[in-house]
């Protein structure tokens, strides 16, 4: 990925950009992306607020339709504008720290949405903007509004069959990125996407979004392994479909993953961390 940042003078007088595009997708984006990006309007599915945005956009042209969801940061905070100033090649913005944790990801085995493109504006005069494109996970919906209706159309075999799959894949997942001390941080059931139009048992059906606060923690991981866990846990509480059995499925299969030490005194941990997520959320 090639980026330029000119000089400190370029940056601080006259700005500076940098917009990375994924081949697999370049045919498909406007030609003068980079120069529009951050002025594109979509009401569809919009989220706006605090100098930041989300929608969903669609690109029409001779290679095909494709649907996206572009984050976009206008304004950031002083320490962020100051730090991409003086060293640009940092990630200082949310649009250059996704792209490197879906990388990350990726690297780790871990189905995460495509990026289709990325970039930051630096300058002028302490300004700093950035964004994020990835492609529409199609055929995908969220795990915990698609349980309940799964729950609801199969056959009693055909569903708990199905849990043990996705249980599996869950484990298999939040392992993987634990292993590598690397930890999500938002880790809901909602932040994983299930693909309906899959039927195979051998997993692939579960991908991961929502990477924009992934870190990497090597001294002080299991303080985020249980932050993980618990929210994952906690947002289990709620949904139909779900019960102590595979609670406890997802567990044996993680700790054997992880091969996790003190397992029974981390168990602990994690309980009380989803009991502090719902007497918060709950107003107790």
């Amino acid at each position: 990925m090639s980026r330029s940042h000119g000089n400190l003078l370029d940056r601080l007088t006259r700005g500076v950009r940098w917009t990375w595009l994924s081949e697999d997708y370049r045919a498909a984006l406007p030609e003068d992306l980079d120069a529009t990006v951050m002025d594109l309007e979509s009401r569809d599915r919009l989220h706006a607020k605090q100098g930041r945005s989300t929608a969903r956009i669609r690109f029409d042209s001779p290679w095909g339709p494709l649907s996206v969801y572009l984050k976009r940061h206008y304004r950031l905070p002083f320490l962020a504008r100051l730090g991409a100033l003086l060293f640009p090649s940092l990630r200082f913005t949310p649009g250059a720290s996704e792209l490197a944790h879906l990388e990350r990801a990726r690297s780790l085995g871990v189905a995460v949405p495509d990026t289709v493109a990325a970039g930051e504006r630096i300058g002028p005069w302490g300004t700093l903007q950035s964004f994020l494109m990835v492609a529409e996970l199609t055929g995908c919906r969220e795990l915990n509004e698609v349980w309940p209706g799964l729950r609801a159309t199969m056959t009693e075999d055909a569903f708990a069959r199905l849990k043990r799959e996705l249980i599996v894949e869950m484990a298999g997942i939040a392992a993987r990125l634990h292993a590598a001390s690397v930890f999500h941080k938002d880790l809901y059931l909602c932040h994983f996407f299930l693909d309906t139009t899959l039927q195979s048992p051998l997993g692939g059906r579960l991908t991961l979004i929502d990477l924009h606060r992934l870190a990497e923690h090597r001294l002080l991981g299991f303080r985020w392994r249980w932050k993980d866990l618990g929210q994952l846990l906690y947002s289990s509480y709620e949904v139909a479909g779900i019960d102590d059995r595979d609670r406890l499925r997802f567990w044996r299969h993680y700790r054997e993953a992880t091969a996790l030490p003190f397992a029974g005194w981390q168990m602990r941990r994690v309980i009380a961390k989803a009991e502090r997520y719902r007497k918060h959320n709950s107003g107790d």
